[in-house]
């Protein structure tokens, strides 16, 4: 394993002047070429070193496997970059190990030679698929792009009996209130039950844009939100959410609203 760290806590300027501590985010790069890798590294240590307000801490490996070991060792990377034709296991079925892991959480960018995974890797929802050879720019400004988005993303305590699970807000599709207790579904298929009251949830998850609540028993996600039919609102995993009659103009409004400032920045 090559392995190396950046760390820009606390920056000093030009001027003297220390930098605000910013985020940490844990990244790793895996290529099974030394020469790719090494220029992999290198960008992301000059964009590391342009981004003094971040906290950067990267891992390089050259053998999958090895990426896979530290995995369970230290944890899921926040952004993973990754080549897909390596020896033993394509990059694809890494990525699937990461997103398992990490409940969809991990940003993954793919490098590769090959165009024929491009269908693949967007159905993982990657992050980005570039095509060797790639300029710097554009992996720059893939990585301004995704650390921006992981940047303004929330997150949550939840309260599962004994367990606190930490859970990324939009990676919720939808939270139900059933039988004195609450499910929270996730994009992962994974189903998180809490004792925690939907109105207390929806007074969380208004901390974040997107959420809508659906009657006395539902919140969801509208970017998750696949359909709106005339009685029902179909989820991106193909769940149906009822919507009540005297709802449905109101929701309707909301969702266009949602998206209409989504496209515009306002």
């Amino acid at each position: 394993m090559l392995q190396y760290t950046v760390d820009f806590k606390r920056k000093q300027t030009a001027d003297n002047i220390p930098r605000i501590e910013g985020v940490i985010m844990n990244i790793m790069i895996c290529d099974d070429q030394k020469s790719e890798l090494e220029n992999m590294r290198q960008i992301v240590s000059e964009y590391a070193l342009s981004h003094s307000e971040l906290s950067l801490a990267v891992k390089c490996f050259l053998n999958p496997f090895d990426m896979l070991d530290e995995m369970s060792k230290s944890g899921v990377p926040d952004i993973a970059l990754l080549d897909i034709c390596m020896p033993g296991i394509l990059g694809t079925e890494v990525a699937r190990e990461i997103l398992g892991k990490s409940e969809e959480n991990t940003d993954v960018i793919f490098l590769t030679t090959s165009s024929d995974f491009a269908v693949e890797a967007f159905a993982l929802h990657a992050g980005d698929y570039l095509t060797k050879p790639y300029t710097k720019q554009r992996l720059t400004d893939t990585l301004d792009r995704v650390i921006e988005k992981r940047r303004r993303r929330l997150y949550i305590p939840v309260s599962c009996g004994k367990e606190i699970h930490r859970i990324d807000l939009y990676n919720v599709l939808y939270a139900e209130a059933k039988n004195h207790s609450v499910e929270i579904h996730l994009k992962s298929g994974k189903c998180l039950k809490t004792h925690t009251t939907l109105t207390e949830l929806k007074n969380t998850f208004q901390t974040a844009n997107g959420f809508a609540a659906v009657g006395a028993s539902y919140i969801v996600n509208l970017r998750c939100v696949q359909s709106l039919l005339e009685t029902t609102l179909e989820m991106s995993n193909g769940d149906c959410i009822p919507v009540p009659r005297r709802l449905r103009a109101e929701l309707k409004k909301q969702y266009f609203d949602f998206y209409t400032r989504e496209a515009t920045g306002k």
